[in-house]
């Protein structure tokens, strides 16, 4: 009865533990860079090519057009990722653009909502490429489970950007 009383504690401990990580770390952030040996025109036009975005988003299948024109502040887009035999769709809105300098957009799912902005500094040699990411899940599981896959999204993040600096260099 006592190793019962104590492997309950323990499991109780441990469970709000784990929700108290949500608690208290409600939203997390990352950022990822990339060099590239291409000019700034160069790299933001492989970016936002969407015929190339398959080249460097692990799993992209494609979007549609929820609303607006494409590169205009305000534009939503449903994005659509397979990874492992599941579908992964996320909206996203474009917030800000402005033509080989920033492109910052809010991305949803029914897991999380984060916003994501990449930066383009440079000349006509060498750019660079640098992205913040912000994430906040949706409720308090789902924020207490980012958090600890923090380092992963994180990796998985810089190798999509690894791959789109080949496909920039590829291109040049």
């Amino acid at each position: 009865m006592r190793f019962v009383k104590f492997t309950l504690l323990g499991l109780i401990g441990i469970t709000l533990a784990f929700i108290s990580l949500g608690f208290f770390h409600s939203n997390f952030q990352y950022e990822n860079k990339i060099e590239v040996d291409a000019s700034v025109e160069k790299s933001y036009a492989t970016f936002i090519n969407d015929s190339l975005a398959s080249e460097w988003l692990i799993g992209y299948v494609g979007n549609e057009v929820l609303s607006g024109a494409p590169l205009t502040p305000g534009s939503r887009f449903l994005m659509k990722f397979e990874q492992d035999g599941q579908t992964i769709e996320m909206i996203e809105e474009l917030k800000e653009i402005k033509e080989n300098e920033k492109f910052i957009f809010d991305m949803e799912t029914d897991f999380f909502t984060g916003t994501v902005e990449i930066y383009f500094e440079g000349n006509d040699e060498k750019t660079t490429i640098t992205a913040y990411s912000t994430m906040t899940g949706s409720n308090i599981l789902y924020r207490s489970m980012f958090y600890l896959l923090k380092s992963g999204l994180q990796k998985q993040s810089q190798t999509n950007y690894d791959l789109l600096k080949e496909v920039i260099e590829k291109q040049n």
